[in-house]
């Protein structure tokens, strides 16, 4: 299979990123149609989306924030592994756990899985910001208890 892993064809899983064995929180995204491309399997940056959803729901559900409009960070990198491809109906379970944590930035890694089947691999770097002043801020005391090993 051209653009997977060669992991992937071989019957068993990549490690998970090194920050710990198991996941913090586990958020699901159930396969809609609007995520398939003309191949009928979901469309990369599709990926993007549903670790996306599984960083606000990790921080509303956690209560570090009560509404997305507290969410005081802006995306500065995003790294994705494609591992296996996923289909319609399927559900893609979306593996969060904190890695570095700085004073101003802060690592989430992420394993996404359709069951035990890894799909990808992905880990995002999130700055602390300040809308209004358009300046970055150093990570929230709450946010900071919530991302600390």
């Amino acid at each position: 299979m051209t653009g997977w892993s060669a992991a992937a064809g071989q019957g068993h899983d990549p490690p998970p990123p090194s920050s710990g064995s198991h996941p913090l929180y586990v958020h699901h995204e159930r396969v809609r149609f609007r995520d398939l491309d003309g191949l009928g399997h979901v469309n990369n940056a599709v990926f993007l989306t549903y670790i996306e959803q599984a960083r606000a729901a990790f921080f509303l559900e956690r209560g570090a924030i009560r509404s997305l409009d507290e969410l005081q960070m802006i995306i500065a990198r995003v790294e994705i592994d494609f591992r296996s491809p996923v289909g319609y109906g399927e559900t893609v379970g979306v593996e969060l756990r904190p890695g570095r944590l700085g004073a101003k930035s802060f690592d989430l890694e992420y394993v996404l899985r359709v069951g035990v089947r890894l799909v990808a691999e992905a880990r995002s770097v999130q700055v602390g910001f300040d809308y209004e002043s358009g300046e970055t801020i150093p990570i929230p005391e709450p946010w900071r208890k919530l991302l600390a090993p």
